[in-house]
Formats: C-alpha cells, structure tokens, sequence
C-alpha cells in the first residue's frame, strides 16, 4: 500500500503513551480533589448552616455529578497503570461510556454554573469560591478535556448518548417530587423562582441533551484523528516496511515481548496484525496464519529475554 501524498506519520506508540500518562494525571487529580471537597463539605468545614451543608451536600446534583465523574476516572487507572507497563494502551468500550456518562453530568454542572448560577451569585462566587472551585471549576473542566482529547478508545453512537441522560433526568424527577410534591426539600436551586418549575426543568432537560451531543461530537472527532493518525502508522510507517508480511508480522512480535512481564497473559493485538496485513495488500496468507505466527515468535523472543 501507498503512502498518502503529505502524510505526517507519528509513532503510535508515542500517541499511546502520551494518552496513558495524562489520563493517569487527570484521573489522579479529579478524585484526589473530589474526596477532599467531599470530605470538606460533609463535615460542614465551611460552616455554610444551611440544609444543604454536611451531609445535605449529597442533595446537589454538583456533589453528585462530581462523584460519578471521579468513580468513573478510577475506571480507567488500573488501564492506565498497565498501559504504562506493558506499552499498550486500551479502555474497554462499556469504560468509556460510563466515563461519557459522568462527563456529561459534571460539563453539565459547569455550564450552569458558568450561566445561570453566576448571573444569581457573581461569577467569583459561583465559579471560585469554597468547594465551587473545585466542584464547578477544576475537575468539570479537568474530566472534559480528558474524555474530548484523552479517552478516545471508542466512537460514541447516538444511542449510548442517551445513556448520559439517564442520571440526569432521575435527580431531576426526584426534584420535582421531594420539592414540590412533598416538600421534603427546599427549591435549593430556585427552578420556582422566576419561572414555574416546570419549564426550568424541562429547559435543563433539554440542555442536558444539547450538552450530552456536544460533549459526543467533539469526543468524536477526537477519536477519528487519533484513529487515523495510529492506522497511518501501522500503514506506512518505515517500522513496518518490509520485504513480507511474515517479516512485519515477526516485528511486531518482537517489539511487544520486549514489554512481557512474569505473569502476564500473552495478547494477540489482532486489530494491530489487520492493519499490517492491509498494508501487504498482494498478500493471500489468512489472519489466523499470522496470529499463529506471532503467537511463535513472541513465545520465541521471551525465551530469549
């Protein structure tokens, strides 16, 4: 296979790497901050005597759109951590959807802080001040630019998008039901105030599916770059150019062993292997003869270790 005219190729190794190391950072910061503005808040450290201090905190959507967002991160460490050990990079799909899930609810916390909540308060206020700078600020923006730029392992469908919505039409059902039903709660969020109660949750319904997109199509053409930029690599790259398929395929097999640890399984990067073999596209030797292939020489190269 040809080279595309002006194809700038980056080593895909390099591009793995760099997402596990901030995504390892990211991940770390986000639940290292919401544990301690948790932990702040629930024991009333700022003394704010309203229902909504101490535990009340877990009454706001921001507590818990926090929370959901740093148990998803943690996720993702335990990949991060192996990708870094074993030079190979990959959060399952059912990961990145739960990581997507929790974006949404805290991207969604931010904008309306940034909005409504500002307008009400002052943006100092509602953006910095107490457990807001570490809830409303830092790790929403934190999160967001990890999932749009960072997690890219999976195309998001529109279908799973939906997900998204699920935790944010529940709080917002329970709401309805403990303020204005049976008034167990007071309108912390003032969703009475101006307009009836109603069409302001229903206009954060609505926001909540126009953020829940946004936050989808940016990821996605995150994940379209930093897919083709890793085919180029396996595509035309100089690591890959040789004489046979059987040649590349032994190369990549080798490359990988050099990573193996006592203990590990041992992985065939089939995804990996097709890319290759695309690249020798006058070769006729089935996939599952150069999976047999590299499984002996990557079983050959250990022993050699």
């Amino acid at each position: 296979m040809k080279p595309e005219k002006n194809t700038k190729i980056t080593n895909a190794r390099k591009i793995n790497k760099m997402r596990c190391i901030a995504g390892l950072v990211i991940c770390s910061v986000v639940i290292a901050i919401t544990f301690v503005a948790l932990i702040l808040n629930t024991s009333d450290f700022y003394n704010e005597k309203s229902p909504e201090a101490g535990l009340g905190t877990l009454r706001m959507f921001t507590t818990l759109s926090n929370i959901l967002a740093a148990a998803t991160a943690s996720l993702c460490i335990p990949f991060q951590i192996d990708g870094l050990r074993r030079n190979r990079y990959k959060l399952p799909k059912w990961i990145v959807v739960l990581m997507y899930i929790g974006t949404v609810g805290v991207f969604l916390t931010f904008f309306v802080a940034m909005t409504v909540i500002s307008a009400a308060q002052g943006f100092t206020k509602a953006m910095f001040n107490k457990s807001n700078l570490f809830m409303h600020t830092i790790c929403p923006i934190a999160i967001s630019l990890l999932f749009v730029l960072g997690i890219t392992d999976h195309k998001v469908k529109f279908k799973e998008s939906l997900l998204a919505l699920i935790p944010i039409y529940i709080y917002g059902i329970v709401y309805a039901v403990l303020v204005f039903a049976i008034k167990e709660w007071r309108d912390h969020y003032k969703t009475n105030e101006f307009i009836p109660w109603y069409v302001s949750l229903l206009g954060l319904a609505l926001l909540a599916f126009g953020v829940s997109q946004l936050i989808r199509y940016l990821h996605n053409i995150s994940n379209k770059f930093v897919t083709q930029s890793i085919e180029k690599y396996y595509l035309f790259s100089e690591d890959f150019k040789f004489n046979t398929l059987t040649d590349a395929v032994a190369h990549l097999a080798k490359e990988e062993s050099k990573f193996m640890h006592k203990g590990d399984d041992i992985y065939i990067p089939v995804d990996t292997i097709q890319l290759i073999s695309k690249r020798y596209e006058a070769s006729t030797l089935p996939l599952d003869i150069q999976y047999d292939i590299y499984l002996e020489r990557y079983l050959e190269y250990i022993k050699q270790k």
